[in-house]
């Protein structure tokens, strides 16, 4: 069934999207895997997070049903049955604040160990049937239902393709709507395109399980394949039905780059034709597992232009793993859609002077000096020399102290503007004194894994295992800094 053309109302569709997957756990996300571990959230934090979202001007909140939860342990055991009954609280305040409430989730990536199950295996295909009918039942309130290939997950096997994936993914959405029967169906490329579907390699004797050293596979390019990929896919856009939207980025690479043979702004605009579409950028506002205070605003608003150039898009995601400590970048984010044409320093200064007054303003020129690692979305080259670093973080720090938190800021913001400020303060330390004379590297290294990552210690290594390896960066920058 064909929809009836989409409006294109930039900005119509913002999504805050918190990942809390079990490799981007950190003191500032919460921790919705694990009971009894640190970083647990209560239905009343999540219900001030909701508020802080709406009153940026987010209109949909998304979480990735992570494969540990997408299994038949996650349906039984405590873990799960708590994470749903958590979502149906947070999915009901976020109706009352006028939220639009989204799942999204692998189409085939299942269990702990992050197995992919493969289609294409009678077997194997039942189970993701199963899987896919469980949890739409267990989360009435779902609004909108995205798939998605997987991260990490995908499946190579079996003749198994991009094509592969985009039947089946058709299958998987009418299998939906039986369940929720209102649902929007939102398909997401992601990647290359269809990250890892007909590419991702492993090893001789591969069953489908992640591979951490085979993963970067799943990001190979090729022209002929995007091409067959996508031709295929706007074949098939009749079969989804009516209410499916498509995510794909003006680009096909990580950072959703348009031009060269990458471009995918021609297929956008194809697609386009009978379909809303939207963003899925996460490279634009913090990435993965660098836990600062983040700052990139230029290269979003910029983005923002060039998607509202094109005339077709109604908007995409904001991709947070620190909404505890990233609330600028979710402000930003927000606006990014509402207005694109403003002006990202401005808009730093106005949340800083509502939530602590004229005097907040000074905070602004200082947070990018935060972006020292060169990761997914970060363009940023800091090259200051190590002295003239250090003073900057020393002026930060003292105008962070001299901060009063306003009593009735404009917005509401979670957590309180004082418990943001001391976070904050908390960075700007770190920072200058691991950019001193003569820093005991090791001691300040074990101090920032203690408030940032603390719960690894107390979990076996993850099968995606990435803090140490960001915390090692991070303290890298500063022992060649000179």
């Amino acid at each position: 069934m064909i929809p009836t053309k989409p409006s294109h109302n930039f900005g119509s569709r913002r999504i805050y999207y918190n990942n809390f997957a079990g490799h981007l756990l950190n003191a500032y996300n919460p921790n919705m895997l694990h009971l009894g571990m640190p970083y647990r959230w209560s239905d009343q934090d999540w219900a001030s997070l909701v508020d802080s979202i709406a009153d940026f001007g987010f209109n949909v909140f998304e979480f990735w049903l992570e494969p540990r939860l997408f299994s038949r342990l996650g349906l039984e055991e405590p873990f799960g049955i708590e994470f749903a009954r958590q979502l149906r609280v947070i999915a009901r305040h976020a109706h009352r604040r006028g939220l639009l409430m989204e799942m999204i989730c692998g189409l085939a990536t299942a269990g702990g160990a992050w197995h992919t199950l493969c289609p294409n295996l009678p077997e194997e295909w039942q189970e993701i049937q199963f899987l896919w009918d469980a949890w739409t039942r267990k989360l009435p309130e779902l609004d909108i239902v995205g798939i998605f290939p997987g991260d990490p997950g995908a499946c190579s096997l079996n003749v198994c393709s991009a094509l592969t994936y985009i039947d089946k993914s058709i299958e998987i959405a009418h299998l939906v709507l039986k369940n929720l029967p209102e649902a929007e169906i939102e398909f997401n490329t992601w990647g290359p395109p269809f990250f890892g579907w007909g590419n991702l390699q492993g090893p001789p004797g591969w069953k489908g399980e992640f591979i951490q050293e085979y993963q970067h596979t799943a990001w190979d390019f090729d022209k002929q394949r995007t091409d067959e990929s996508m031709a295929h896919l706007v074949r098939r856009l009749p079969d989804f039905p009516s209410k499916t939207s498509i995510g794909v980025n003006l680009g096909f690479d990580s950072d959703g780059n348009p031009g060269g043979e990458r471009d995918a702004r021609p297929w956008v605009l194809e697609i386009a034709k009978t379909h809303a579409v939207q963003t899925w950028d996460f490279s634009l506002t913090e990435g993965e597992n660098n836990v600062v205070p983040h700052y990139r605003f230029n290269r979003l608003f910029n983005r923002r232009k060039q998607e509202r150039e094109l005339g077709v898009y109604s908007g995409g995601i904001c991709f947070t793993m620190t909404p505890l400590l990233n609330q600028l970048s979710l402000y930003e984010a927000a606006h990014s859609f509402i207005d694109p044409g403003a002006d990202p320093d401005r808009l730093a200064g106005d949340f800083y002077e509502g939530l602590f007054g004229s005097e907040g303003r000074k905070v602004v020129p200082y947070l990018v000096y935060f972006e020292v690692i060169r990761d997914w979305g970060n363009y940023h080259q800091i090259e200051l020399p190590r002295r003239e670093y250090h003073q900057k973080m020393c002026e930060l720090e003292a105008i962070l102290e001299a901060l009063s938190a306003r009593e009735n800021p404009p917005f509401h913001v979670h957590p309180s503007p004082e418990t943001y400020r001391q976070e904050l303060l908390f960075f700007a330390r770190f920072f200058r004194e691991v950019s001193g004379e003569a820093p005991d590297y090791a001691e300040l290294r074990q101090s920032y894994w203690q408030r940032v990552y603390a719960i690894y210690d107390q979990l076996p290594q993850h099968v995606d295992p990435r803090p140490h390896a960001a915390v090692d960066r991070l303290i890298h920058f500063f022992q060649t800094l000179l």
